[in-house]
């Protein structure tokens, strides 16, 4: 399969490079890059910090393919527009088309010639920053009943989407390259359901007990996105246990308890 990329734009504008006559020579994502810092202990000891995320640089390579002088220059144009550094905008690869990666364009790149040559260009460098850390399944999991993407390993007994009826204990799956925790990348819990004074849900793999002292309707909606509880809109942290649910690499048993007619979806990305 011929290599090609697709550019995706904040106003929704998209572009395939083969499209433009940009022939695409190299993108290959490295891995992720993981900070430490170390401080000394004592003579014989070192202490390291908790690990961080640092700059990931994916290098684009592709040449360009013009009719003359004039289309030349006019592409060059093109790319310092599509390639802009100002904003953020997607990258897909034509291999792997159930990835996006959130870029940005870092430093100047150079439109040459090749020896001169007013139809073909030397190869050009673009350096795309990618904002976040990490790439991104472009379909949710609520989304992947029909498109399963290849290479996260999902169990065939825990595939998506996850939604779940009056079920009290229930498996979610997080794939990719990283868990998804409330302060960073993280889930969103979904709830509909009937409570008389209190909800709590666990999560049985990480221990952890999300609670909310409050009745709740069916028509209501509670959603716990990273570690604000909202219903219908309003935030109701102060009436909670001021918890949080993070989701392991891999399976996650959630348990629910305190509601009665209720429907529950858990929906997220995978990072890579």
């Amino acid at each position: 399969m011929e290599l090609d990329i697709q550019v995706i734009q904040q106003d929704g504008s998209n572009y395939w490079l083969s499209d433009l006559g940009i022939q695409v020579e190299k993108f290959s994502p490295p891995a992720p890059t993981f900070t430490r810092t170390y401080t000394p202990v004592g003579k014989y000891n070192v202490a390291s910090s908790e690990t961080h995320t640092s700059e990931r640089k994916i290098p684009l390579v592709f040449d360009v393919k013009t009719i003359d002088s004039v289309d030349q220059e006019l592409m060059r144009l093109k790319l310092f527009d599509l390639f802009r550094g100002y904003e953020d905008f997607y990258v897909v690869s034509s291999v792997i088309p159930s990835i996006r990666w959130p870029v940005h364009a870092d430093d100047g790149f150079n439109v040459d010639p090749y020896e001169a040559s007013p139809i073909m260009t030397e190869d050009i460098t673009v350096n795309l920053v990618v904002t976040g850390g990490f790439g991104e399944t472009i379909n949710t999991t609520a989304n992947m009943e029909n498109n399963i993407p290849l290479g996260f390993d999902i169990p065939f007994a825990c595939l998506p989407p996850y939604r779940f009826t009056n079920q009290s204990d229930v498996k979610v799956f997080v794939g990719g390259s990283i868990p998804l925790l409330a302060d960073g990348k993280t889930a969103t819990l979904t709830f509909h359901g009937d409570v008389a004074s209190q909800l709590s849900i666990t999560n049985k793999t990480t221990g952890q007990v999300f609670q909310l002292n409050q009745a709740l309707k069916k028509s209501q909606t509670l959603i716990l996105y990273g570690m604000v509880p909202v219903v219908d809109g309003v935030n109701v942290y102060s009436k909670g246990n001021h918890a949080y649910l993070d989701y392991v690499k891999g399976i996650n048993e959630l348990l629910v308890a305190g509601a009665t007619n209720y429907d529950l979806e858990f929906d997220t990305r995978y990072y890579v």
